[in-house]
C-alpha cells in the first residue's frame, strides 16, 4: 500500500534535515487547498457524516454531555455544541462535540496508526470553519490536513503508546487539531511549528479508565480538539515551543513510547493514499478489537442454525487474536465476564460475543442497562476464553480468529483478516447514510435528519457551508 522516496534534497544536494514538526508544517499545514483532489474531499464528508452522526447520538442518550453542559453555560458564541441549538466559543465547542464524538466508542478509527482520528478533527474543523464563517473547501481540506497529522504520527509508532498506558487518539490527536487550527487561523510557519511545540505540553489520556470502566476517556476527544486551538491562538501571540516535539530528548515519542525515532524516515514517508481514505467507520459501538470477533461468531452462529442448532449447543468460543488486544478485552479475566458499565462492556469480548449471539447484532441498544443485567448473557460469556496467536493482518487490520466447539464436538471456524470497515473491507457509501439515520433516530425526527444529513453531504458543493451552519445552528435533539 505504502513505498518511501528518496529524502528531499536541498538544491546542494543535501539531505533533507527538518524536525518532523517542520515536515508537516511544510508539506501540510502550508499546502494549497487545491492541491487536494476533490475525490478525497468528498471522502472527508464521509468522516463528517459519520462523526456528527455518533455524536448526536451521544447527545441524545446523554452520554459525554459534561463538557456540553459546561459550555452551554458559557457566554455565547459562534460556533455550534452539536443538538443544542446554542452556540460557544470555538475551543469549547471543540472540547464538547470532540467528547460528544467519542463517547459512544462508535466513531471510527485509522486502523494501521491504531487510532480514532475523526473524533478530533471533524469538531475542529467545524468549530473554527462556522466560528470564522469559512468555506467548505476550507474547512474540508483543513481536516483532510489534519488525517494526515494524525495518520502519519500513528503510524511511527501503532502500538506502543497504549503498551506504555496512553491513549493515542488523544496523545497525537492534539497535534491534528493543531495542524488544523494553525492552518485555519492563519499561522505562518514559524508560529505552526511552535504551535506543535507547545501541543506537546499539553497531550495527554490515560488508559486506567480500564480499571473500572469511568467515564474518562470519553474526554480525551475533546480535550485534545481544544488543546489543539490554545496551541495555534498561544503561537499566534508569540509563545514558543520546541521543533523537536516528536523526535528530541524528552518529545513526544521517546517520553510516552519508550521508542526513538527517526526523523528521516516520517520525511522519506510518501504513501499512495491520503489519510483520511483509509479511516474506517464503526458497524458496532465497541472497542475494534472486539469487531471481527463479533464478525466471526455471527457467522459462526448462521452456520450453526443452517444445521440445525442453536447457542445452547455450544461448549466452547474460543478467540485467536493478538497478544495486543489482551489487555483491553479479555484481562482481567472476572471483570470482563461480569461487567458493571456499559463502558466496560464495550470494552469486553465476552459481553459483546455473548450479546451478539443472543441478540444476532451489536448496537448502541445492546450496551443499555437492562442488557447488561440480561442473566443470559453471563451464561454465554463464561463460554468465551482467548489464545494469542501472531496473525499477519495486524495492525494494517483488525484480525481475528474463531474456533467454536459444539456439545458434541464439533468445530466451527470463522476467520476475519479485514474487520468490516477497515480499508480491506469497507462499508459502501450507501451505509454511512444508514449508519447516521439509525444512530440519530431515536432523538431527532426523520425527516430533520434527513435534512441534516443533506446538509453535511453538501459540504462538497460550492457554497455548502451556509445551509450546514443554518442547520447545525438549528438543531436541538431530544433526550432519551
Amino acid at each position: 500500500m505504502d513505498t518511501l522516496a528518496e529524502p528531499r534534497k536541498s538544491a546542494a544536494g543535501r539531505e533533507d534535515r527538518r524536525t518532523i514538526a517542520q515536515f508537516l508544517v511544510d508539506d501540510f499545514v502550508l499546502l494549497e487547498d487545491s492541491a487536494i483532489p476533490d475525490a478525497v474531499l468528498e471522502r472527508t464528508v464521509l468522516c463528517f457524516v459519520d462523526t456528527i452522526g455518533v455524536a448526536l447520538a451521544a447527545a441524545g442518550m446523554g452520554v459525554g454531555t459534561a463538557a456540553a453542559a459546561i459550555a452551554v453555560k458559557s457566554p455565547e458564541g459562534p460556533s455550534s455544541v452539536w443538538g443544542s441549538g446554542r452556540g460557544a466559543s470555538m475551543t469549547d465547542a471543540a472540547f464538547a462535540n470532540g467528547m460528544l464524538s467519542h463517547a459512544l466508542d462508535f466513531d471510527d478509527t485509522h486502523t494501521a496508526a491504531i487510532m480514532h482520528s475523526s473524533c478530533m478533527v471533524v469538531p475542529v474543523a467545524v468549530a473554527i470553519g462556522q466560528g470564522l464563517r469559512l468555506s467548505a473547501r476550507r474547512i474540508l481540506s483543513a481536516a483532510v490536513v489534519g488525517y494526515e497529522v494524525a495518520g502519519r504520527l500513528g503510524r511511527l509508532a501503532p502500538g506502543p503508546f497504549q503498551n506504555n498506558g496512553f491513549q493515542a487518539t488523544s496523545v497525537l490527536g492534539a497535534f491534528a487539531a493543531t495542524a488544523i487550527a494553525a492552518r485555519l487561523l492563519g499561522l505562518d510557519r514559524r508560529q505552526a511549528v511552535h504551535a506543535f511545540g507547545i501541543a506537546g505540553s499539553m497531550a495527554s489520556g490515560l488508559m486506567e479508565y480500564l480499571a473500572d470502566g469511568s467515564d474518562v476517556k470519553q474526554m480525551h476527544a475533546g480535550w485534545s480538539a481544544q488543546a489543539g486551538i490554545r496551541a495555534a491562538q498561544l503561537a499566534a501571540e508569540g509563545f514558543t515551543g520546541p521543533a523537536t516535539i516528536f523526535e528530541g530528548r524528552f518529545g513526544v515519542f521517546r517520553s510516552f513510547t519508550r521508542l526513538s525515532i527517526d526523523p528521516g524516515s516520517a520525511l522519506r514517508f510518501r504513501p499512495k493514499t491520503w489519510e483520511v481514505e483509509l479511516m474506517g467507520p464503526k458497524p458496532y459501538p465497541a472497542c475494534l478489537c472486539v469487531h471481527p470477533l463479533v464478525q466471526a461468531v455471527l457467522d459462526i452462529k448462521a452456520r450453526l442454525r443452517g444445521e440445525g442448532m442453536g447457542i445452547d449447543d455450544i461448549a466452547d468460543i474460543r478467540c485467536h487474536v493478538p497478544d495486543w488486544y489482551v489487555n483491553l478485552i479479555f484481562e482481567p479475566v472476572a471483570a470482563k465476564a461480569a461487567v458493571a458499565s456499559s463502558y466496560e462492556a464495550r470494552f469486553s469480548a465476552p459481553y459483546c460475543i455473548g450479546r451478539a449471539l443472543l441478540d444476532d447484532r451489536l448496537t448502541l441498544e445492546s450496551f443499555a442497562p437492562a442488557k447488561l443485567r440480561d442473566p443470559a448473557i453471563g451464561r454465554v460469556a463464561s463460554r468465551v476464553t482467548y489464545e494469542v496467536e501472531d496473525l499477519p493482518e495486524f495492525p494494517e487490520a483488525f484480525p481475528a480468529r474463531v474456533v467454536v466447539t459444539t456439545q458434541s464436538g464439533k468445530k466451527l471456524e470463522s476467520y476475519i483478516r479485514h474487520n468490516l470497515g477497515s480499508p480491506g473491507n469497507p462499508l459502501a457509501a450507501s451505509q454511512y447514510d444508514e449508519k447516521f439515520l439509525a444512530a440519530t433516530a431515536p432523538f431527532v425526527p426523520r425527516e430533520q435528519a434527513r435534512s441534516l444529513l443533506g446538509a453535511i453531504k453538501g459540504l462538497s458543493h460550492r457554497g455548502g457551508e451556509q445551509e450546514f451552519f443554518r442547520t447545525l445552528e438549528n438543531l436541538v435533539i431530544s433526550r432519551a
